[in-house]
């Protein structure tokens, strides 16, 4: 690895938040953002010594700072937590620190991976709702190997994903933002708003900003869709905290201008025209789905709240086509998430400034008697002309109060108890992080005529990279090198590199890279697996055995559910919709595998634990 000298002055032109706390994190973050080792002067250092230090030989990768998991309806989140290490290790364990004046009951010490292997390690703790500081480190024969690395602000709480029109949206008066810190979300325009102006003209998921997440200000905007205004959504925040005593996280693809009729139609691919919504990349359903792609299967969800309505006033037909276009949305969001029981709250909103429009009161009364796991969202139509602007139409600052209100008293309602009754998505466990000190972008391998297998993989960054190593194994354990590709050294530009097998193993062959520095250094990439023509639509598990992740298949349709039970028939985990899933905390042993498909069948498979 390349060591930089880095001057004092330089920290402080970095790009980091005003909160002491989340610089800290961040500053911990940068050798493995950046695959360079820094020396800083030693006021830095003191600066830091309460978290994660430059050059640390475990990285998490995550969660990251003031995330919030999703609850369930007991209480509890598991918290995965995923990450890299460069010092030999045979366990990594992770605790849960509880913050002062905020819920949650202190996690010890626990082992969250056991003999680790491939620089990479995967686990996780069960958390009631709260906040904490997570801390994780390496042991080494029962001795701690450096100070623990520290992620602050680990939430478990309630998540909420935000739909609607520019009064779910704002702009048209100021925000009132939220006041209490433990309402957060994504604030784009705070990361990279060159990129995600981008993003606005391309639909392109790649383009929205990381899982970086801030306080929800007045001014901030909410990935996946919002620039730059938080309007009314952080008063409902700092109600619900209030209230719930946990943590709150928002995402909105609220698109001020739009409707659900053309929702629907984006969702669908329903040609369309607007002045100013792109339908070619399927605005404004694409900020839905990319949500639910790049964020919402790590943090979980508890509903999507819509907003929608007046907008719709304009349709043929308002009240049929409401219903018929809410619905079709609300099947296609479960049905692209996976999770047929996704709540949805829907608001009681249709106001005209003459006073309701009771055709879309109807359909969205309709909706919420008639569709399952559908409730009563905040009743906006009680908001009359005083709480809104000149318009009659958008909310003002006083209208923005009464609808946080509107929204707290339909989501803790005694009436519905919907916070006892929904189901929220819970999340899905990660995916290892790539351990190479290169920027991997593609790892994939395939079958060629004559039985061959191709390998392709790309980089966009490579620093002091002197060659890759191609491996392949039968078992995913002993791995023998076949071929040698040379590295660029030292590049920030697109690398294409491929290799072919010309004599694979038979059924499965795993394969991973070996990168390796000009010191010697080296580091594993993850494992795929390339199947036999003949036996890829087979059921199947990968890697078998197995040490830390497993995959599973299943032929002609999508597994929906994976439960694993020991030899003594007790289970021991299950997962929902699984794309991998993590192993790593159960012992040593053989287990059953038994996969449901979304189908209907059932699958069982014997996995091997090492």
């Amino acid at each position: 690895m390349r060591t930089i000298f880095l001057p004092s002055w330089i920290l402080y032109a970095l790009p980091l938040e005003k909160n002491v706390s989340d610089d800290r994190h961040f500053l911990s973050q940068l050798p493995l953002i950046m695959n360079f080792k820094f020396y800083v002067p030693s006021l830095f250092l003191i600066l830091l010594a309460t978290s994660a230090s430059f050059g640390q030989a475990i990285k998490i990768a995550f969660p990251s700072t003031r995330i919030v998991i999703q609850r369930d309806q007991t209480n509890k989140a598991k918290i995965n937590i995923t990450g890299t290490f460069t010092k030999a290790v045979d366990r990594i364990e992770a605790h849960l620190k509880t913050r002062t004046g905020e819920a949650g009951t202190e996690v010890a010490w626990t082992t969250i991976s056991s003999n680790p292997t491939g620089g990479v390690f995967s686990g996780n703790l069960t958390a009631i709702g709260g906040r904490y500081d997570l801390e994780v480190r390496g042991m080494k024969n029962n001795v701690q190997i450096e100070a623990p690395v520290v992620i602050e602000r680990v939430g478990v709480g309630e998540v909420f994903f935000i739909v609607g029109h520019s009064n779910a949206a704002g702009g048209s008066s100021p925000s009132v933002g939220a006041a209490n810190d433990m309402v957060s979300s994504i604030n784009p325009k705070a990361i990279d708003p060159v990129k995600y102006d981008r993003y606005f003209s391309t639909g392109n998921p790649d383009l929205l900003p990381p899982m970086i997440f801030s306080q929800l200000c007045g001014e901030c905007g909410m990935a996946p869709g919002v620039k730059d205004i938080s309007f009314f959504w952080g008063k409902l925040g700092d109600l619900l905290v209030d209230q719930l005593k946990v943590p709150i996280l928002f995402y909105s693809a609220a698109f001020g201008g739009t409707n659900m009729e053309q929702t629907y139609m984006a969702a669908y691919d329903i040609p369309f025209t607007h002045s100013f919504v792109n339908y070619n990349i399927r605005m404004p359903y694409v900020n839905i789905r990319n949500g639910f792609k790049n964020y919402v299967p790590l943090t979980g969800l508890r509903a999507i709240l819509s907003g929608h309505g007046v907008n719709d006033r304009f349709v043929a037909d308002p009240e049929n086509s409401f219903k018929k276009n809410n619905n079709g949305v609300i099947a296609k969001t479960r049905s692209e998430s996976g999770y047929n029981e996704l709540p949805w709250m829907v608001a009681i909103s249709g106001w005209d400034g003459d006073g309701r429009i009771y055709a879309l009161e109807n359909a969205q009364r309709s909706i919420i008697l008639t569709t399952p796991n559908v409730w009563e969202g905040g009743k906006l139509n009680d908001i009359d002309n005083s709480g809104r602007n000149a318009d009659k139409v958008h909310f003002n600052v006083a209208g923005q109060n009464a609808a946080a209100q509107k929204w707290f008293d339909a989501i803790v309602s005694t009436s519905t108890n919907f916070l006892a009754n929904s189901k929220p998505l819970l999340a899905k466990t990660p995916d290892l992080p790539s351990p190479l000190p290169v920027t991997l972008v593609k790892f994939k391998a395939k079958t060629l005529e004559n039985q061959r297998n191709l390998l392709e993989w790309s980089t966009t960054a490579e620093t002091n990279n002197d060659y890759f190593e191609v491996q392949r194994s039968n078992d995913a354990q002993a791995f023998e090198t076949i071929g040698v590709r040379e590295g660029m050294g030292d590049t920030k530009t697109l690398v294409d590199y491929e290799y072919t097998d010309e004599k694979p193993f038979k059924d499965i062959v795993y394969y991973r890279l070996k990168q390796v520095d000009f010191d010697g250094t080296f580091a594993y990439s993850r494992i795929i697996a390339v199947i036999k023509k003949e036996e890829q639509h087979a059921d199947y598990i990968f890697p078998n055995p197995t040490g830390s992740t497993v995959e599973v298949a299943a032929e002609g349709s999508d597994v929906t559910e994976v439960t694993i039970i020991d030899s003594r028939g007790r289970i021991v985990l299950i997962e929902k919709s699984p794309s991998q899933i993590d192993v790593s905390s159960l012992s040593k042993g053989d287990y059953i595998v038994q996969a449901k498909t979304q189908s209907g069948r059932t699958i069982r498979k014997k996995m091997i634990k090492l």
